[in-house]
């Protein structure tokens, strides 16, 4: 029982400090990120694109990495609460 405790910790740990370091661009993490998803997810047009679409489309990605980094730290913060409300009612 306490190792299944011991391991919610580590993930909710694990998506908090993925998550905080998507949302900050800590050491560049969100940046290389965004230029492998660039590389990977290629437009489908057949037509060539422009360096303002191609700015665009850069710039969307980084909101959504942003906010994607936003969402996994509130979900390790809410995995922490459920982990510590199990704890301490009792359930684990």
């Amino acid at each position: 029982m306490m190792g299944r405790v011991l391991l919610e910790l580590l993930l909710a740990v694990l998506f908090i400090v993925i998550g905080v370091a998507l949302a900050s661009d800590c050491r560049g993490i969100a940046t290389k990120h965004i230029e492998l998803s660039m590389r990977v997810v290629r437009p489908v047009s057949p037509l060539r694109w422009e360096d303002d679409q191609l700015a665009r489309r850069r710039a969307f990605f980084i909101v959504f990495d942003r906010l994607f980094g936003v969402m996994m730290t509130l979900a390790g913060v809410g995995m922490l609460v459920a982990v510590g409300h199990s704890l301490l009612s009792g359930r684990s």
